[in-house]
């Protein structure tokens, strides 16, 4: 089987964790886009792949450092975009969406690759 396998699968389940996270975010924006005083708020992934705890198994690959969800923090806007104190901008909202739901798809076929290659592997190549 191939090494580092399960802390491959694993990061890329928690990428996708994340996705779902967000996505239940930006949705709350998407809701909330008529309250007033209601704060747009969004996750950030940053470098939470880079500072996943994953096993080196070549000389030339990067180093990541160890940590739990690394890097993914909320963050609420504090500006006010309208008179009544609502920073969400629902165009923009519908982009993130999107483009999140994109990304999601994206990992999960990933995902479904590795696990594709492993049970080839498992088998012998049957």
């Amino acid at each position: 089987m191939f090494h580092g396998s399960e802390d491959v699968i694993s990061t890329m389940a928690r990428a996708m964790r994340f996705r779902v996270d967000r996505q239940a975010v930006l949705s709350a924006n998407v809701a909330n886009a008529d309250t007033p005083g209601y704060r747009r708020a969004d996750l950030v992934f940053g470098d939470a792949l880079a500072k996943v705890d994953v096993a080196r198994t070549h000389s030339q690959h990067l180093a990541g450092e160890a940590g739990e969800e690394a890097g993914v923090r909320r963050v609420v806007e504090r500006k006010a975009a309208r008179p009544d104190g609502n920073t969400v901008n629902l165009d923009r909202e519908l982009i993130q969406l999107s483009r999140n739901a994109g990304a999601f798809n994206e990992q999960a076929e990933v995902l479904s690759r590795l696990l594709l290659l492993r049970q080839v592997a498992v088998a012998g190549g049957r």
